[in-house]
């Protein structure tokens, strides 16, 4: 069978998921990921609730505002819409740091410790 030389997709998305799941079964690690989800749902029923836009609408405004993309396809038509953007914008960007800080930190860990346990394993096969 011949070797598969096309990039995979999704080869390096591996580890950081399994250290985001890690972080979701601790509990002293799981507050970042908590608030993200916790203003993702804020964000997609205020969304929903104010500005009528079905779910997908809102739960893609909450993600690509939070990420700062902004594309522009949609945007809030009533003034407690913009007003609540501005301040879900300016807070939430900092809960989405301060996740993918943790998040980095745990994959780095995990990562680190995966090259611990193949250097051990090489050090008693010798």
């Amino acid at each position: 069978m011949a070797s598969d030389s096309r990039p995979h997709v999704f080869a390096g998305l591996g580890l950081p998921v399994r250290a985001a799941v890690a972080m979701a079964r601790d509990p002293d690690e799981r507050a970042p990921l908590l608030l993200v989800v916790s203003l993702l749902i804020a964000g997609t029923v205020f969304y929903t609730l104010v500005e009528g836009w079905s779910i997908v609408d809102a739960v893609y405004f909450s993600s690509m505002s939070l990420a700062t993309v902004g594309y522009g396809d949609i945007v809030p038509d009533t003034d407690a819409g913009k007003i609540f953007t501005v301040v879900y914008v300016l807070s939430g960007i900092g809960i989405l740091v301060s996740f993918f800080t943790a998040l980095t930190k745990k994959t780095l860990e995990m990562q680190a410790e995966r090259i611990r346990a193949r250097q051990a394993a090489r050090g008693h096969q010798s």
